[in-house]
């Protein structure tokens, strides 16, 4: 790639970023495809209501963790000192605290629900009144906690490319979480396997982070240099994080309180599918594009345009074909996979898709990172949540649940004027690149065709 640091490193740095992608997607394919069987074994064990008290569960938990977000992972992966072991011990003592104070904070979160429903606030059919969500939601944020005592070596290992070493532990993680799932489940076919498949799975990557992953360990240390060094880069990152949970969570949340435990639990489903694809852009961005772009700022700015549009390509080509797909066969891969239970989450997944286009977008974020200026993201997605409140609430009263769906596709596609803008100042905009792999559309929409042919 002549687009990498001219210096004599340059092969060893390309064949790290190849080899770091090629883990990252291949574990993150894997992960997908165990995470699915999961869902089928699952979905076939439980009731469409469970999956969405978990749904609105586990959206509470995200929110608490990106309320208290002040980019940890970002500061070992972009700071000079991110090798240095007082660095990463007082990191990984404010990752302890941040743990604790989420679960305390979940406590009381599941304690206003009770006293909601006890009072008459909360009440008719919706999620936010069933009984179960406050003692789900106490159960399942002790996952925080566990989550803070893990090792820092993750994040070493990201800055360091080496995303073999944490591939292999998420999976470990993953099929052991999965198995502790379906052993309760069928011993006891209640939500409460959904919550011990999560905590058993993270009490697995806590122990794997310590003992699989490469590194120095972590002990309890304190510097007040660092801690500031944290929180001045990590304030924007907080804001962002914040309104982030906001727009990425916001469908959850305004249908919990809209709709009924059966109809998000379909949603739910849906939204797993649209999620997945996401998720793979995430790790991607995170775990190679993040570190490469920020190592080619380092070294030879000039040319983290070209760098950035280099990953854009080989993306943009794989989202827009799978948009296409999506468009054309979601609803014949529905029927394929589940039951009749679930059958409405075809045609919601058609137009959910459609969502995945903005997806193309996301690499820039690690632009912003990379170049030190995390407010342009907080400002991106600042935009994006105005318009998705505005748009699901207009849009479930005067459409219902097609209102709603649609109002998410077009509150993701109300940034992108501003994402392009902000790209211009940054100069890494080009108008070209962004149209030329637009046709990608169409291959997949054809073989969505072929597809849905073959299953009908």
């Amino acid at each position: 790639m002549e687009t990498m640091p001219s210096n004599p490193n340059v092969k060893m740095f390309r064949s790290r970023i190849i080899n770091a992608g090629v883990w990252s997607i291949s574990g993150h394919g894997l992960s997908q495809i165990i995470r699915l069987a999961s869902n089928l074994v699952m979905t076939r064990l439980l009731v469409p209501e469970m999956f969405g008290i978990m749904a609105v569960a586990n959206v509470f938990l995200v929110g608490l963790a990106l309320f208290s977000d002040i980019g940890l992972k970002q500061n070992i992966i972009h700071s000079k000192r991110g090798d240095d072991p007082l660095f990463l011990n007082t990191v990984w003592a404010i990752q302890i605290i941040r743990g604790v104070i989420i679960w305390v904070l979940a406590l009381i979160v599941s304690g206003a629900l009770i006293f909601g429903s006890y009072t008459g606030w909360l009440s008719g059919n919706t999620v936010y009144a069933d009984p179960l969500l406050p003692f789900v939601i106490s159960a399942i944020s002790f996952s925080a906690v566990i989550n803070g005592f893990e090792s820092t070596r993750l994040a070493t290992s990201m800055r360091q490319l080496a995303q073999k070493h944490i591939t292999s532990m998420e999976i470990a993680s993953q099929l052991v979480g999965l198995i502790a799932m379906i052993i309760w489940a069928s011993i006891d076919r209640s939500i409460w396997a959904l919550v011990v498949g999560s905590i058993v799975g993270s009490t697995a990557k806590l122990v794997y982070s310590h003992t699989l992953l490469p590194g120095l360990p972590n002990r309890w240390e304190w510097d007040s240099v660092v801690f500031r060094e944290v929180l001045n880069f990590g304030k924007w990152i907080f804001l962002s994080s914040i309104t982030g949970f906001l727009f990425s969570n916001g469908d959850r949340l305004l249908l919990g309180g809209l709709v009924s435990s059966e109809t998000l639990g379909i949603y739910s489903i849906t939204f797993l599918m649209v999620n997945a694809i996401q998720l793979a852009v995430s790790k991607l961005s995170g775990a190679v594009v993040f570190p490469a772009l920020s190592e080619v700022h380092r070294d030879q700015s000039w040319k983290l345009k070209d760098t950035y549009y280099k990953f854009r390509m080989w993306i943009d080509a794989g989202i827009l074909f799978i948009v296409g797909f999506l468009v054309v066969a979601g609803d014949a891969i529905v029927d394929l996979l589940y039951d009749e239970r679930f059958a409405a989450a075809g045609p919601m997944l058609q137009v959910l898709s459609l969502v995945l286009v903005t997806q193309r977008y996301a690499l820039a974020d690690q632009c912003y990172l990379a170049i030190g200026k995390p407010k342009y993201m907080s400002y991106l997605i600042i935009v994006r949540m105005i318009f998705l409140y505005v748009f699901v609430i207009s849009g479930f009263h005067m459409y219902g649940m097609d209102g709603v769906l649609w109002g998410i596709v077009l509150s993701n596609f109300a940034s992108v004027p501003a994402s392009m803008y902000l790209k211009s100042r940054c100069n890494i905009l080009d108008v070209k690149k962004e149209i030329i792999i637009l046709p990608m559309l169409m291959p997949g929409a054809v073989f969505g065709m072929a597809v849905v042919l073959l299953v009908d």
